[in-house]
């Protein structure tokens, strides 16, 4: 879901760069998203917070083209918190991603660090799972994910919150 998001939002952002920025990166920074609430994850509903900024870089072609958008995620924290028992859990979520179109309209995305999926981002299993690591995917020309792997480990917070 995370990088099904991200990559639909980085078309967006990449159809929205203008002619005028060639050769020149576009650095934009984004504050922390509003807390989330997921349910259907865990048998319970989880709140989710995050503390810092997303520094995102765009990289446009000699034409005006993005090809290439980088960002960072600085010295952040997520919590994570059991909405029925208030039993929560505050981890890093620093790292960084990257998103690579190719000339054929396919794409490669990354993203390495420290942070949150729901569901798991390679099995589709159910959970708020925390990665330590790399998620790698790549698309096709259509947005269809073609493939999708991991290294490093992404583990259920669900039991953790639920003791």
């Amino acid at each position: 879901m995370r990088l099904g998001l991200l990559f639909s939002a980085v078309l967006v952002l990449l159809a929205l760069v203008p002619a005028a920025t060639a050769n020149r990166p576009i650095r934009e920074v984004i504050p922390a998203p509003d807390d989330l609430v997921i349910t259907g994850q865990c048998a319970f509903p989880v709140r989710v917070h995050f503390e810092g900024r997303e520094i995102d870089t765009t990289f446009p072609d000699r034409a005006g083209n993005p090809v290439k958008l980088l960002g960072v995620f600085p010295g952040n924290m997520l919590t994570v918190t059991n909405l029925d028992t208030g039993e929560s859990i505050t981890l890093p979520a620093t790292g960084s991603f990257q998103l690579r179109g190719h000339e054929d309209g396919s794409a490669s995305a990354k993203v390495t660090g420290h942070g949150p999926w729901f569901p798991n981002p390679v099995t589709g299993e159910s959970g708020v799972w925390y990665q330590s690591g790399q998620v790698s995917a790549e698309f096709d020309p259509d947005g269809n994910m073609t493939s999708i792997g991991n290294t490093g480990t992404l583990q259920d917070l669900c039991p953790v919150l639920a003791s």
